[in-house]
């Protein structure tokens, strides 16, 4: 392909591949097209590549704010790390607390069945039922960790009309369902649905490493041999005769250009794949619209004392609170703990205080000072033993799905809303842990080259068809 002038700007030939996205579902379906033999270009908007396991600096030292837990299950994760790395794993394994009459309950992975129980105690028998044979789904078939896995479709089909808190009791919802919604989603246990619940359950059931040097080292690893375009505003899809031909972009300085591509996958939030499929197709386009993303605010402050102990490393908070949880960043880092708000009463924060994007200093200090006054009600902790504070705002947040996610699916799979050459992954396909996202990126990659292979099976034949004819 050669340079042309489309539109005023320059038309300039590229890869194979465009993945939009700069988050672990496009770093990973980058990864998988490479290893495919399909040239692959990352494009991000913003300036760095993470998305939301983007990282900060505290105290003079490199942290993750987002997603840094990864689970012993997380088969498709691990074995993309042994091909970049190899990266140091430490144990963090799963510690949580909740306050029940005025006492901190803890459930913890190293003692899991017994904690579990101590965890419930008091939660209505016919709850806590229920909830262990969802369990045993996800327990007995790996596929209920995802979105549309086979045992919760049925569900959802059965269920989904109605959120979640409609199959649990008030007082298990707010002890156990909330802590997995808000920390998953950002969602109340009303803002989720039965036929999604297993993505939760799988985290529940899972116990967490950590990678000793940090995300951010892993992110390098993946992408340091990638071609990358930062910075960069995917403005349309350039779609002729039903197939992409490529992007429109804008740069950081205002240039646009065209660049052409045989692909495209939208890694992106389900909002934004909605925004650039609209010209193209407007059915698609409202149903990605109808999957909802809410905002998550992260604290992380360093101390100069341990706040939490090997005991208690994190606690959860009740609807209430904007504060939806706090938790030391890792089993030796009981003295930097990270603070999360999210839900509903998170949400009416964030707008009170007007965050929009970036959280400055003092914006962050004045959040730490409502964050530790929650924290201080169970755990000591004060002003003094500050060392240093970072904030940050993840506004697409966390996605919360949809109901009836099988409709989603059956929608992206029927041939009347396929454009050809265009793909897709991200957190609303098949979940939003870092696992679901790697295998979105997989099956994306899977489908390009099944219909790259398709093609050159109808070329071979074209051509057979073609010598047979002149002879």
């Amino acid at each position: 392909m050669s340079d042309e002038h489309a539109g005023g700007s320059t038309m300039t030939s590229t890869t194979a591949c465009a993945v939009i996205g700069g988050g672990i579902s496009g770093i990973a379906t980058a990864h998988y097209l490479r290893k495919a033999g399909i040239p692959a270009e990352l494009i991000e908007r913003r300036a760095t590549l993470g998305g939301r396991i983007c990282g900060a600096t505290l105290d003079g030292e490199r942290i993750d704010l987002g997603g840094k837990n990864i689970g012993r299950h997380y088969e498709r994760f691990r074995a993309l790390a042994r091909d970049l790395g190899p990266f140091g794993f430490e144990p963090f394994g799963i510690n949580t607390s909740r306050v029940r009459d005025g006492r901190i309950v803890t459930l913890d992975s190293t003692r899991r069945l017994g904690s579990t129980f101590a965890y419930l105690r008091g939660c209505p028998t016919a709850d806590a039922l229920r909830l262990g044979g969802l369990c045993l789904r996800v327990w007995f078939d790996a596929r209920n960790r995802f979105l549309d896995g086979p045992s919760f479709a049925r569900l959802a089909r059965r269920t989904d009309d109605s959120p979640l808190d409609a199959h649990f009791s008030p007082a298990f919802c707010r002890a156990v369902v909330r802590a997995m919604s808000v920390r998953m989603n950002g969602a109340e246990p009303d803002e989720i649905h039965l036929g999604n619940f297993g993505t939760h359950l799988g985290m529940w059931l899972d116990t967490y490493d950590q990678f000793r040097d940090g995300m951010g080292a892993f992110v390098e690893a993946a992408t340091a041999s990638m071609q990358v375009r930062c910075d960069v505003r995917v403005e349309r899809i350039v779609v002729r005769d039903g197939r992409v031909r490529g992007l429109a972009v804008r740069h950081a300085d205002g240039g646009t250009r065209d660049l052409e591509y045989d692909h495209v996958v939208l890694a992106t939030p389900a909002s934004v794949s909605a925004d650039l499929l609209r010209e193209h197709d407007a059915g698609l386009a409202a149903a990605l619209d109808g999957i909802r993303y809410y905002p998550v605010l992260v604290v992380v402050a360093a101390y100069r004392r341990p706040i939490f102990s090997a005991q208690v490393r994190g606690l959860s908070f009740g609807p209430d609170q904007a504060l939806s949880n706090a938790g030391a960043y890792g089993v030796d880092r009981l003295d930097t703990v990270r603070y999360t708000f999210s839900g509903r009463k998170a949400r009416e924060l964030i707008e009170r205080v007007g965050l929009a994007g970036d959280v400055d200093g003092a914006q962050a200090q004045t959040l730490l000072d409502l964050a530790e006054a929650a924290l201080r009600q169970y755990i000591p902790v004060a002003r003094a033993d500050r060392r240093d504070v970072v904030a940050h705002l993840f506004n697409p947040g966390l996605c919360a799905y949809v109901p009836h996610h099988y409709r989603l699916r059956a929608l992206l799979d029927d041939p009347r809303h396929t454009i050809e050459g265009l793909s897709f992954a991200g957190d609303y396909l098949r979940g939003a842990s870092i696992e679901a996202c790697v295998l979105s990126a997989q099956e994306a990659v899977a489908r390009i080259v099944h219909g790259a292979r398709e093609r050159d099976r109808r070329r071979s034949r074209d051509v057979g068809y073609s010598d047979y004819a002149s002879t």
